[in-house]
């Protein structure tokens, strides 16, 4: 017979029934959790429920702990620990940064109201009633003057001067849209057309500000976030596929969704951690969601499908953000066997890795270093460092450390600890020698050469110091010089044994743009190319195997072409 055992609910009281928030195994870890949301003063009631299951398979439920509490009416501003960037014109404000900061400040109001930032922005009757709620914009503006002021952006008082001017004048904007009788309506015409009728008049600021002002309309009528995602989401599929301006447009809003508090959670569900939730919205972000258990119906499926197959770009932002938070956040990544919790960051680590660079850019690398730092006993800069070594030693590919450093290089941590972040990748990079830790031998030699030529690029590219960046270019040119030699990659593609016109193609498709961008690499296929190309009679030799005068005519032609396309003149 199976052994009793107990687990222990938390169950919230929504209007007039019990709906389960969360299960744990320890009745401690239960109580705790059911007084910090009680405490939040969001919800009216909480209760506790031992559920046992007995010997022969039978459960039991006994409440062991219930408690309300009268809901608070005021509406506050939520914290903001990160300054938004400054806003100095009208148009700033309508920008994805400034609807992020929103979405974060005005969470609370948010939530209850279940408005987007766009629809508070282009909304008059939205944006008095949010301006009417006691004092929130008022704190809201005085929380980012003060958080500004401290990013060295003028003081406090003018800063907040500004935010006021700024506020007033998206106001005065949204009061003379909402008395425009000329706008299209969208149920009639459909977006992309009534995106056109705009176009065909405006200029295209004052188009997509009309834009947003139609489909908010829309919107505020919808007071359930999953119904408006449904609604973006027929949008954007309108007609085979919105592109262009009036798929930005949607965008924007689908992120200012996807900003809410709630929805990431609403939309994938319970999760057994933070870790699997984090990277559901990693996969999420890149149309990568893998289906599972869930139906084709199912909402995360179709956002899924949505950021697969079209440029989603703020609302791939917006949940790589929330990611980036969550990881900067105190909330356990494995709360239920701390013991896990190493296991659970190397998950999320690996999730944010591919051949293009981190997913999500620095901040993500930068987040994931300070949640590595939470493992660590030491603090400070050494305790930084010492993250910075233990997360880029986690990450298994070579490529990948060297990507994750240079992502890393671009935020003010990765500047704190340049030097650090230098010797890490000259470790990495310093022996020519060593290319065996960044390629494949299981892998064709071309695919080996792109691997090696796409992580040059990304070094070219990389916000490093001018002399840093040009000695580690070098480094890596040094190294894919070493991997021709070692694997006679030019005596193949030259083999004397060959026609000369399929010798020279070979060479010349090294050559191609993309292909080969490490100088001294290119500089050996070129110089066999140039040799090739200075014998007596090259220009016989290269179509004597060919019969037909017209076939050898079109050969040269083709392959002059190339040598063009290849930079040779």
């Amino acid at each position: 017979m199976a052994a009793p055992s107990a687990s222990f609910e938390v169950q919230i009281y929504k209007v007039d029934h019990w709906v389960l928030d969360c299960r744990f195994d320890v009745e401690a870890e239960a109580m705790s959790y059911a007084r910090r949301i009680l405490s939040g003063g969001k919800i009216e009631g909480v209760r506790v429920v031992r559920d046992w299951r007995r010997p022969d398979g039978r459960h039991v439920e006994t409440e062991i702990h219930v408690e309300f509490r009268a809901l608070s009416r005021t509406v506050a501003v939520a914290p903001l620990d990160e300054a938004p960037p400054v806003c100095t014109t009208v148009g700033d404000v309508y920008g994805v940064q400034c609807r992020m900061a929103m979405n974060r400040l005005l969470r609370n109001y948010v939530e209850r109201a279940v408005v987007t930032p766009t629809e508070v922005l282009h909304n008059h009757a939205e944006l008095t009633r949010l301006l009417g709620t006691d004092s929130l914009v008022t704190s809201a503006v005085g929380r980012v003057a003060v958080l500004q002021a401290e990013q060295g952006a003028g003081d406090g008082r003018s800063r907040r001067e500004a935010l006021n001017g700024l506020l007033e004048s998206v106001r005065d904007r949204a009061q003379r849209a909402a008395t425009r009788k000329d706008l299209p309506a969208l149920t009639s015409t459909g977006f992309r057309p009534m995106f056109d009728q705009l176009n065909s008049r405006l200029p295209a600021e004052e188009r997509d500000f009309l834009a947003r002002v139609v489909l908010s309309r829309e919107l505020v009528q919808m007071r359930n976030w999953l119904a408006k995602l449904d609604f973006l989401g027929e949008l954007v599929r309108e007609g085979g596929g919105l592109a262009d301006g009036p798929l930005m447009v949607v965008d924007g809003v689908i992120a200012d969704v996807m900003g809410a508090p709630s929805v990431a959670q609403e939309l994938l569900g319970m999760q057994g951690s933070l870790a699997e939730a984090l990277c559901n919205l990693i996969d999420l972000a890149r149309g990568r969601l893998a289906p599972g258990g869930r139906a084709e119906d199912d909402r995360a499926v179709h956002l899924n499908e949505l950021l697969a197959f079209h440029d989603l770009d703020e609302t791939r932002l917006v949940i790589l953000d929330l990611v980036r938070r969550q990881l900067k956040g105190t909330q356990p990544l494995y709360r239920h066997d701390p013991g896990k919790e190493r296991e659970a960051f190397q998950t999320v680590l690996g999730s944010v890795l591919s051949p293009d660079g981190v997913v999500g850019g620095g901040p993500m690398a930068e987040a994931l270093v300070l949640r590595c730092l939470r493992f660590l006993e030491a603090g400070g800069a050494t305790g930084r460092r010492q993250a910075i070594a233990e997360a880029t030693a986690a990450i298994r590919s070579a490529n990948d450390r060297v990507r994750f450093l240079i992502a890393l290089a671009e935020t003010e941590l990765g500047r704190q600890h340049a030097d650090d972040i230098g010797g890490a990748l000259a470790s990495l990079t310093g022996d020519p020698a060593d290319f065996d830790r960044f390629i494949d031998r299981r892998l064709p030699v071309r695919e080996n050469l792109e691997t090696l030529t796409l992580l040059y690029s990304q070094i070219v590219e990389a916000p490093l110091p001018e002399d840093r960046r040009r000695r580690f270019a070098d480094n890596l040119d040094h190294m894919l010089v070493a991997y021709i030699l070692h694997s006679r990659v030019v005596e193949q593609l030259d083999n004397p044994g060959d026609p000369l016109r399929h010798r020279a193609n070979r060479l010349i498709g090294l050559c191609a743009p993309g292909t080969l961008r490490s100088r001294r690499a290119l500089d050996m296929v070129r110089r066999r190319v140039v040799d090739h190309l200075r014998q007596p009679n090259f220009e016989h030799k290269y179509v004597e195997d060919l019969p037909d005068r017209t076939q050898r005519q079109l050969a040269l032609r083709e392959f002059y072409r190339l040598l063009g396309e290849a930079g040779f003149t």
